[in-house]
């Protein structure tokens, strides 16, 4: 399904601003970096990269923005969804509702910082009020654009459009911004099952979508609990309540560093500041207590539980390291060298995966640590995680921008699993994988 408007696309005239479109034609004639307010020449405020992250990348694009400027059209991308889907919020700012937005339909305005904005077109409801401060994965209207409809514009059928528009007034592609500003921004976490073929689904709940810039999951009986890291603080979110995102409290978090686990009832986080692995509770209301295990790198760290005993591995200057709870945290050089770091336990024997220049290595306690190449290469950036199910060891990695699994049974033998993601997170619930992706 299409816009079903030429020329000016998606009422990019009709939206309003502090400083109006027409204020900055003006400025462009009358000199660059000029902007006009009330007759005075004031300067342009510096164009800052606010962070954005892809809500939408769970869905077709029916129409990429080259589509639209061949067709006349300023530019957008569409996505194909039902009316009445959720949209969350693309990133930080403050609402601005246009009904009946010409043939863009109804359009919500997300001012970001610095004069950035983002518009979803053809909606089928606003939620917010206008001027109402939202955060990243807010739900902030529900998509439209059935044809004839109220608030569709000129759409011909269901799908949702978005663009950006920059400081001086032109309309960018969100994914082109995204590609050029590639800092760890937050992204919504997706759940993939294995019992669904890794059909990968958006996990939202009715506060908005759970976003992070990496995720851990634990279970705890039957409920599913995420953690993410987001702005340097840790939220927990439960399948069993909706996925609702609730801050912990911990915060200074630093890098892509969070790891969990369930001891006993017990909900434990694990990430990293300014070097130091930290360690939260719930029962201790989650208050961040320093380990003692110095020089950590802020990327990558992973936890297990062996007879009650807790064991965190980190990455202190190229090696894996060990430190456990029964030796006041003690930090041991394992000998694997590693640039991230994922263990497991099978049986008594504590396996580590390590990802070295592309490539997966294997190195288990009862061999000495010994460490054996897998066959898995490819692997890209710090993300890696694995899951033992029934036995079966599972290593999870990314491969541009797709999670890739091996299995122990299968040889190793990598498969894209068809979960988009940068970082990936495990569980297993009563025989069925799931994977989080970011």
């Amino acid at each position: 399904m299409t816009d079903g408007h030429e020329g000016i696309c998606c009422g990019g005239d009709t939206t309003t601003s502090t400083v109006s479109r027409r204020t900055v034609l003006r400025a462009a004639v009358l000199g660059a970096g000029a902007i006009s307010a009330g007759g005075l020449m004031v300067p342009e405020a510096a164009e800052a990269a606010p962070a954005i992250y892809n809500p939408f990348s769970a869905y077709p694009i029916t129409d990429t923005w080259e589509g639209h400027l061949s067709r006349g059209s300023r530019g957008g991308i569409d996505f194909g969804m039902g009316v009445g889907t959720a949209l969350p919020a693309c990133g930080a700012g403050t609402i601005q509702n246009i009904p009946n937005n010409g043939s863009a339909g109804n359009t919500v305005t997300i001012h970001h910082a610095d004069g950035y904005r983002s518009q979803y077109l053809h909606l089928s409801q606003f939620v917010l009020a206008n001027g109402a401060s939202v955060g990243a994965g807010t739900i902030v209207g529900r998509s439209g654009g059935a044809a004839g409809a109220p608030g569709s514009g000129s759409s011909t059928g269901p799908h949702l459009h978005w663009h950006m528009i920059n400081p001086s007034g032109a309309l960018i592609s969100p994914l082109v911004y995204i590609q050029q500003n590639p800092a760890d921004q937050p992204r919504q976490v997706y759940e993939a099952a294995s019992n669904a073929g890794w059909r990968a689904l958006p996990v939202s709940g009715s506060a908005g979508a759970v976003t992070g810039t990496a995720a851990a999951a634990i279970t705890l009986g039957t409920t599913k609990i995420l953690y993410t890291l987001n702005g340097g603080r840790i939220h927990e979110a439960a399948s069993n309540a909706g996925w609702t995102n609730l801050w912990t409290g911990i915060h200074g978090a630093q890098g892509t560093a969070l790891a969990a686990i369930n001891l006993d009832g017990v909900k434990l986080v694990y990430n990293v500041v300014d070097g130091y692995v930290h360690e939260a509770a719930s029962n201790n209301g989650w208050r961040n207590l320093n380990t003692g295990i110095g020089g950590a790198d802020s990327s990558s760290i992973s936890v297990i539980v062996l007879n009650g005993v807790k064991y965190i591995y980190s990455i202190v200057g190229g090696y894996i390291h060990e430190a456990h709870s029964a030796n006041a945290w003690r930090n041991l050089n394992t000998g694997v060298p590693a640039s991230a770091v994922a263990a497991i336990t099978v049986g008594g024997t504590k396996i580590l995966y390590a990802l070295n220049g592309g490539r997966i290595y294997e190195a288990a306690s009862n061999a000495g640590w010994a460490n054996l190449w897998t066959g898995i290469f490819g692997a890209q950036g710090t993300s890696l995680a694995a899951l033992n199910v029934n036995g079966v060891k599972h290593i999870y990695n990314v491969v541009d921008g797709w999670v890739h699994e091996a299995a122990s049974n299968n040889g190793w033998r990598n498969l894209n699993s068809g979960v988009r993601g940068a970082r990936a997170a495990t569980l297993g619930l009563d025989g069925v994988k799931h994977i989080y992706a970011v």
